[in-house]
């Protein structure tokens, strides 16, 4: 592998220039001109364990979207009186624990902050990130620091750099009181995750006295009482450039824009952030015993946790391959070895680092009924034990230093996902030449750093813990009584606007895909189809087999996916067969689709043609195996236990029973009796029904087209392929004569989830297509569409809010499309939700001046969604099985250039406006007024055996 670490180090699109602005701000640049777009992120190195337990970190992320003096205003100065009185006011209410006066100070506030909403322009930051070339604008808190980021289009660099500069000059903690609902939304939203407070309750006894304890979203009793002005010192203190770090990585040319870096976020305050004294964390005293409650019954779940290590401790490499002598991904590891044998029901090791400490973690699933705690984990120490004993061969320590360094170099291989890992690395204070240097690390590992690390943190000092079934009372956030806060300004834009359109842009068109150039495409056979791409970045290949069948014409596909991994050929054993691809570096994995089945190679170019070899062998060869269908059994079994327990997953069976009545995938796939009765080779007899369906494979890697055809077509069985495909397989929709609500009720849930299904007839006319796609943007699409800002942004009666208008394939144009709206809220404000909802869908408002921030929504999705050299020919292939003969893209952005809101209106009007809405409801029944909600249909009440078979 030493040509790996040569590439590593002379590769351009791994070169990353490290900067200092002259405010000491931290700048990372990586170009790559492989894709049409720029990731830009800014990272402080700030997080919760900076403000534990408060949630102040969590609480300035979101207030980071709301604008500057400059950015959200029409009129600053006359704002900022107003948003003064509102910061004492909420210092007064921390203060304070006279529940009157609480009320009476919630009430003033909300009154101010009606009265500042007069100056506010909603989501202008939002709007402008959008208006030049932004997508996927984001954030995130954790631990350790924070992120903000997005994609944008390379033309727009100076109004990014701009932009993204100023919200850290001077931001704004405007419309904080709406904010603060939808941070208790979100609250909520946790708590009603199945295993979320037992997660909690196990992190704080595992990390406590650390900050790590704490949840990142801060306490329910430090939510009810933010102080605006630890907000204001949390970020005086934090938010200095040196202690921040700016990535970009993608096209751009680096000399070209360090002045533009330095003429912007050079203005952000210098300073050095406070000294911090790192916690240690305690060693564990012998077995300490550790007992959580989640609400499963008849599973048994135990855990066994160790001291791990923080990042950039020198043992992580050499645990971290520890680690991977238990889990791997092609299951030999030494806890796989006891799920395929089916000793327990399943078992993985998690090794996660933080800056300041590491979780070395084992979670076991002992089978069901009779094993027990102390019987799985004697099997699991044995397995430990042979790590520290060195009781594992050198073949297997090299061919998992080699999965190692193949999972290294396939993080690095595009903008996303190697932005990524810039991020991660500038926070935990590393230079980019220390990730590099890593494989180097890796290779430098000997079998005696592995045990000898091994010995020291899988000690007999650890928290061992059980689950017990049951639940933790949930502390509720109720929903406050404050007028709704509805700026006048939605439509208006900031003197700061003005500045920015007078940047000059470079003139760029979207990069559309070209079917012709950008794939090589080969016809092995009849119905045999190999498309072919460059990997110009490393030495690691991927090749799909893509069978045109899935699990709405197969029922036992998603069992078959699962059963396979389990199997080997009728030459091999199971271990053998894994460890010889893991001596290649390869792995081998299954999945399926509503339309495809999918077998996904991965490994090194050089060792290709030992690869299809055992692919091969295996696709001709597979031998069943009985026993390992027990796995697939227990994990039925569990499933059907967990589905129930989450809200969003009934929501999801409810819906797709509202959909398509009989025909969902719930009610038609194997039930769990049939199940039972599977057998080895009734799945391998459908793997050969699989096989002899029409496939196209992808080959992305270094061989040539010819070279790579040629050994494809020696080992793989392609000439049992017989039969065309169906796909895409297209369900028929759901009609309705009336109103109807579809009500499952759910104890115990905080929040309920709310899903609108909109039947809508075919489509008439060609340009209706492109159109719906501007509608369905306009509507629910972003963080600037109607729904987001009449329900979330103004209203706060709802944290989750989307919607999405689902057309079938070009070559089914002849059936309908849907129109699906979703809300997720507390059970108090769903009636208003749906109020609001109703609304907007029967009498839309007109907001003409958006439509064209919509559009440039729309044309920066289509660039900066180019596609990576690995996912180009699925992309082309997809879009051709749906009928098109290039890139629908260009298309639609040519009809959607001309469209105006009367086109949107039309559309609106004749498919939408006077069309009947069907609900599809989760819901705790005794928190909701029932009479309420029957105003919005025929409340029919759904059981489970309604909606899953």
């Amino acid at each position: 592998m030493d040509s790996m670490r040569s590439l590593l180090s002379t590769s351009d699109f791994l070169q990353v220039r490290e900067h200092k602005l002259s405010n000491d701000l931290t700048v990372w640049l990586n170009e790559d001109h492989s894709q049409p777009k720029i990731f830009g992120a800014v990272v402080v190195k700030a997080g919760a364990k900076d403000s534990p337990n408060t949630g102040i970190a969590h609480y300035f992320e979101h207030m980071m979207f709301k604008g500057t003096d400059k950015i959200g205003t029409i009129d600053y100065e006359s704002e900022k009186v107003l948003l003064d009185i509102i910061a004492e006011k909420y210092d007064a209410l921390a203060d304070t624990e006279d529940p009157n006066m609480r009320a009476h100070l919630q009430q003033i506030i909300n009154d101010l902050s009606v009265r500042a909403a007069e100056y506010v322009i909603p989501n202008e930051f939002d709007r402008l990130i959008s208006r030049f070339g932004g997508t996927k604008l984001n954030a995130g808190t954790s631990y350790d620091y924070t992120l903000y980021f997005n994609t944008f289009s390379p033309q727009y660099i100076s109004q990014w750099a701009e932009i993204n500069s100023e919200r850290l000059v001077n931001p704004v903690f405007r419309l904080f009181q709406s904010e603060l609902e939808t941070v208790y939304e979100e609250k909520n939203m946790y708590g009603d995750t199945m295993a979320s407070v037992a997660i909690e309750k196990l992190t704080e006894r595992y990390f406590y006295p650390h900050p790590y304890a704490y949840p990142i979203i801060g306490s329910a009793e430090n939510l009810k009482n933010p102080r605006l002005s630890e907000m204001r010192r949390f970020f005086e203190k934090y938010y200095v450039a040196s202690n921040m770090g700016l990535i970009l990585s993608g096209d751009f040319d680096t000399e070209e824009v360090l002045p533009i870096l330095e003429s912007t976020f050079s203005r952000i305050r210098k300073g050095k952030p406070p000294h911090r004294d790192i916690v240690a964390l305690p060693p564990f005293e012998g077995r300490e015993k550790v007992s959580v409650r989640i609400p499963m019954p008849f599973v048994k779940i135990m855990a066994l946790g160790f001291r791990g290590v923080p990042a950039n401790h020198p043992d992580q490499v050499a645990l971290n391959i520890a680690v991977s002598l238990l889990n791997n991904s092609n299951g030999t590891g030494f806890l796989d070895k006891l799920t395929v044998d089916h000793k327990v029901m399943g078992a993985m090791a998690v090794n996660q680092s933080m800056n300041e400490a590491g979780i070395l973690g084992l979670l076991v699933f002992p089978k069901f009924f009779f094993q027990t705690y102390a019987a799985a984990e004697k099997l699991v120490w044995k397995q430990i034990n042979r790590i520290k004993e060195g009781d594992f061969s050198d073949e297997m320590f090299q061919s998992l230093k080699l999965e190692q360094k193949r999972e290294y170099a396939s993080k690095l291989e595009d903008i996303n996902s190697r932005a990524e890992v810039m991020m991660r690395i500038f926070s935990q204070g590393k230079s980019w030449q220390d990730y590099l240097d890593e494989v180097t690390r890796i290779d430098a590992l000997s079998r005696e750093d592995v045990i000898e690390v091994a010995k020291k943190y899988f000690t007999e000092n650890y928290m061992y813990v059980t689950k017990k079934t049951g639940r933790y009372p949930k502390t509720i956030l109720p929903k406050p009584d404050y007028s709704p806060i509805i700026p006048k300004n939605s439509d208006a834009s900031s003197a700061y606007v003005e500045r920015l359109e007078k940047i000059p842009v470079q003139e760029l068109k979207p990069h559309f895909l070209d079917f012709e150039k950008d794939a090589e495409v080969v016809s092995l056979r009849p119905l045999v189809t190999l498309y072919k791409t460059h990997n110009s970045v490393n030495d690691i290949f991927s090749l799909t087999l893509s069978y045109g069948v899935g699990q709405l014409e197969l029922r036992d596909l998603d069992k078959l996916s699962a059963y396979l991994p389990f199997v080997a050929t009728e030459s091999m054993s199971f271990e053998v067969f894994r460890g010889k691809l893991q001596e290649l570096g390869s792995t081998l994995t299954f999945d399926s689709t509503d339309s495809e089945f999918l077998v996904v190679v991965n490994g090194f170019d050089g060792h290709f043609t030992q690869t299809m070899a055992l692919v091969g062998d295996f696709l001709r060869h597979a031998k069943p195996d009985d026993k390992k269908l027990r796995q697939i059994v227990d994990e039925a079994k569990v499933t059907e236990k967990s589905l129930f327990n989450s809200s969003e997953n009934v929501a999801d069976m409810l819906l797709e029973k509202v959909k398509f009545g009989e025909q969902s995938r719930y009610l038609t796939k194997l039930s769990f009796a049939e199940i039972k009765k599977l057998k080895g080779k009734m799945l391998l007899d459908t793997f050969s029904k699989v096989r002899s369906v029409a496939c196209n494979l992808h080959y992305c890697g270094t061989l040539s087209t010819e070279e790579a055809a040629r050994q494809i077509k020696q080992h793989l069985p392609l000439e049992e392929v017989s039969i065309p495909s169906n796909s895409p397989y297209i369900r028929d929709l759901m009609t309705y004569d009336k109103p109807t609500v579809f009500f499952m009720d759910m104890e115990d849930v905080t929040q309920s989830i709310i899903y609108a299904y909109m039947y809508i007839d075919p489509l008439k006319a060609k340009e209706d297509r492109p159109i719906s796609r501007l509608f369905s943007a306009y509507f629910g699409g972003d963080m600037s569409s109607l729904m987001f800002q009449e329900i979330r942004e103004f209203r706060s009666f709802a944290y989750q809010v989307n919607a999405r208008l689902k057309h079938p394939p070009l070559n089914r144009s002849e059936k309908p499309a849907s129109f699906v709206m979703k809300l997720a809220t507390q059970t108090d404000k769903m009636i208003d939700a749906m109020e609001v909802l109703e609304n907007l869908v029967h009498d839309m408002p007109e907001r003409p001046e958006r439509v064209e921030s919509v559009k440039q929504t729309i044309r920066n999705w289509v660039n900066n969604e180019y596609p990576t050299s690995r996912s180009l020919s699925l992309k082309i292939a997809g879009f051709r099985r749906e009928g098109y003969e290039s890139d629908p893209n260009k298309d639609y952005l040519e009809v959607i250039d001309r469209m105006t809101m009367e086109d949107i209106l039309r559309f609106y009007r004749e498919n939408i406006q006077d069309h009947l809405m069907i609900y599809a409801i989760v819901g705790n029944s005794k928190s909701m007024d029932m009479e309420k909600l029957s105003k919005f249909g025929q409340i029919v009440k759904v059981t489970k055996k309604d909606i899953y078979r």
